[in-house]
């Protein structure tokens, strides 16, 4: 097929008890216990403490990583307030913040949630699972960022932090053993190699057996991953710093491609899909199964029958220049930075034994990108001003085979080119001890080129480019960002904030998979959100209770809202809201106890959706959950010549749907997913020895869904990984 296409809980009551006992522990211990405390974020393109911003931001130390163990990106979720993410194989990755989010499958598509690297934005959704190593921290930034960020951050953004060289000699080695025969590895070395310049080496590996279960042949998802980053820095001159790095990523013949569990369903007036009963025979097939006669043989999400291995292939690198230099009170910044991603993907989209659909995927991308900007600061101003260019250009294409049995073949896709330049600034002024004002905007230009084609059994029966639909295929957007924030504080140790934040994200073009393809239908406008926002920071008790809390509503305009329609996708601008509130909290009551939770509640609304069956309807977002509830308990004591810490985070997430028709077959029921682990420490810091537990209750939950219940009685669902075993060694030198 791939010739076809070129391109056991720990209690709560008996920790706390522990830990007033234990409350004389050593410094070491303490130390331990307090992580991330006053952590540095760059959130404003500067370094600030967290506490310190008026931003709803959620930053994850070095620290808090390493106690998250080894998983993929998807664990985030657990330890951030409003986040979802969708890594239904690592072929895509969507983050959704606060309802926002983009769940079209389509490899050329960009999401409202911006990922960023070191400043670096990475446009291709299938870039980002797997740069989350060797990192110094990470950031989750909520609510409209394009100020400074750009035009695709609308609903947030999640920027990783590397860690960059160092003028002393350093490093760490870690070897994860785990479930499947998973071995997994990572290791950075660090240091100067002379008087100016200092390197940093860093590499990482995962692989494990697949893990859901194919009864006729090999078993789906499992993991060839290795990826690799070194960094050089430079000093030029007395005030001039140059950094050059260079990212790489492989992904090596997974059978991660479609690790989807089996369900048949029907349809009801609406179009909508939904679970058929074990006896219900809605395609008068056999009860209980889809259009083609199959059903699964159990309930098992982790078991299914296979006739092709689904398989992921991919090389990502990239190389970033960053020049910095201090003229002072003033500094310059310059980030240039090339992508290069080559991706083949392909899936049993059926789930059977039979021969009946199968998708495949392929993408060569590139994207250049440059950002210019200078920045100042006095006693009672802070300034920043900017140019920002990119460039990415996408090939991408689709096939579906279904010509064993329905007796047809669509080959479709083409190319996308984006060019885009902004300009932007932010002011703080600072009026007084307590109140400060802050001025930001940005403004874009976005052009962008579609040449698509789409061929049915080898015939072509649909073009689209800039000759024959000149007014469609031809798109320019142009638009405003901004934001207007008071920040007061009363004490040192709190911070009232009110803000009014405006982003945007850029139109686009969508990938319909069978003809007749109407061309108006094909692009789509440009997102605009509006936030209104008050929230506030506080610090108490000497640092050991931090409390952070924000209200908000988003007035969403022309929300691109994706919805599947037969086995085709589309992209429809649609009016939205959102309003909710978020808090966290964070306690040290005791020397080495750590705890902390956080809350959060959306009530979102996208209107007049036009499901299927022709009924239009409001439906809720996707991915937005009303309630979330969290939290983390960590313990750490002296124990002989080092500290054992206990820790064991926990998240509750209510109901929710996986698409905006909002489905009966994309509801996911509320559940609760919790992890253990248990590491030791020795006092040098040289050794840590750690054991975990991820998803200790085994819960079977879905993290994706895609309604094929009219047109192949089945629909597409993905579990989260069951339970997972493992330990790990760490040696830091």
């Amino acid at each position: 097929m791939r010739s076809h296409i070129r391109f056991r809980r720990p209690p709560l009551r008996l920790l706390l008890l522990a830990g007033a006992a234990l409350t004389p522990a050593t410094a070491a211990a303490q130390e331990a216990a307090v992580i991330d405390d006053a952590i540095v974020v760059t959130a404003q393109k500067r370094e600030q403490n967290l506490q310190d911003i008026g931003l709803s931001v959620t930053a994850l130390g070095g620290a808090s990583l390493d106690s998250m163990g080894r998983q993929d990106v998807t664990a985030l979720a657990g330890q951030v307030p409003s986040l979802q993410v969708a890594q239904y194989s690592p072929t895509i990755t969507v983050f959704n913040i606060r309802g926002v989010s983009q769940n079209d499958f389509a490899d050329s598509q960009e999401a409202p949630i911006a990922f960023y690297n070191d400043e670096v934005y990475v446009s291709a959704l299938g870039a980002i699972s797997s740069q989350m190593f060797d990192l110094e921290r990470v950031e989750i930034l909520r609510g409209p960022q394009g100020t400074l960020f750009g035009r695709n951050a609308t609903g947030g953004l999640v920027q990783a932090i590397t860690k960059r060289p160092t003028s002393t000699f350093e490093g760490f080695a870690s070897v994860t053993v785990g479930s499947y025969g998973q071995i997994a590895t990572e290791g950075a070395i660090s240091g100067p190699l002379s008087d100016t310049v200092r390197a940093r080496l860093s590499v990482t590996t995962n692989h494990h057996g697949g893990y859901l279960e194919n009864r006729i042949g090999k078993d789906l998802g499992n993991s060839r991953f290795f990826g690799g980053r070194l960094q050089v820095e430079a000093d030029v001159g007395e005030n001039g710093t140059l950094l050059v790095k260079l990212q790489g990523l492989r992904n090596d013949d997974e059978t991660s491609g479609g690790i989807y569990t089996h369900v048949a369903a029907g349809f009801d007036e609406d179009g909508l899909g939904y679970v058929l009963g074990p006896t219900e025979d809605f395609w008068e097939t056999c009860g209980g199964c889809d259009v083609f006669g199959y059903r699964d043989s159990d309930n098992d999400p982790f078991t299914g029958d296979y006739d092709r291995n689904g398989y992921f292939d991919r090389k990502f690198w990239s190389a970033t220049v960053r020049y910095e230099h201090d003229f002072g009170g003033t500094q310059f910044t310059s980030i240039t930075d090339y992508q290069d991603l080559r991706k083949r993907y392909g899936e049993d989209t059926d789930m059977s034994p039979l021969p009946i659909f199968d998708y495949d995927t392929a993408q060569d991308l590139y994207q250049l990108s440059q950002e210019l900007r200078l920045s100042g600061d006095t006693d009672r101003l802070n300034w920043l001003a900017g140019i920002y260019g990119l460039k990415i250009k996408t090939e991408n294409a689709y096939q579906i085979d279904a010509s064993s049995i329905l007796e047809f073949m669509e080959n479709y896709g083409g190319t996308q080119k984006t060019e885009s330049v902004a300009v932007f600034g932010q002011v703080e002024f600072k009026a007084s001890e307590a109140l400060s004002l802050i001025v930001g905007g940005r403004y874009s230009w976005d052009w962008k080129k579609y040449d698509f084609t789409h061929a049915e059994n080898g015939v072509t029966d649909f073009v689209f480019n800039s000759t024959t639909n000149p007014d469609l295929a031809k798109q320019t957007f142009k638009n405003w960002s901004g934001k207007i924030e008071i920040d007061y504080r009363p004490s040192d140790d709190v911070l009232l904030y009110a803000s009014v934040n405006r982003g945007t994200k850029s139109g686009g073009f969508g990938v319909q998979a069978f003809a007749p393809i109407d061309p108006a239908t094909l692009p789509y406008d440009q997102e605009v959100l509006t936030n209104y926002e008050g929230g506030f920071k506080a610090t108490f008790a000497n640092r050991a209770v931090t409390f952070n809390g924000s209200v908000f509503h988003y007035d969403y305009k022309d929300y691109q809202a994706f919805s599947l329609e037969g086995l085709s996708q589309f992209v429809t601008n649609r009016p939205a809201k959102v309003t909710g509130f978020e808090g966290e909290l964070t306690l040290r009551p005791a020397t080495g106890l750590l705890l902390s939770a956080f809350l959060t509640h959306l009530d979102t609304k996208v209107k007049g959706i036009t499901l299927p069956g022709g009924r239009v309807a409001d439906r809720k977002m996707p991915q937005a959950p009303a309630w979330s509830l969290g939290g983390m308990l960590r313990y750490a004591f002296p124990v002989g010549p080092g500290s054992l810490a206990f820790q064991t985070d926990w998240k509750y997430d209510s109901a929710q749907y996986f698409s905006t028709f909002n489905a009966p077959i994309d509801h996911e029921d509320s559940h609760v997913v919790g992890n253990v682990r248990v590491s030791f420490e020795t006092d040098d810091d040289r050794w840590v020895i750690a054991a975990f537990v991820n998803n200790v209750t085994d819960k079977e939950y879905r993290i994706y869904n895609l309604d094929l219940g009219a047109a192949l009685g089945t629909s597409n669902q993905t579990y989260a990984r069951p339970r997972w075993f493992g330990g790990s060694v760490t040696y830091n030198f």
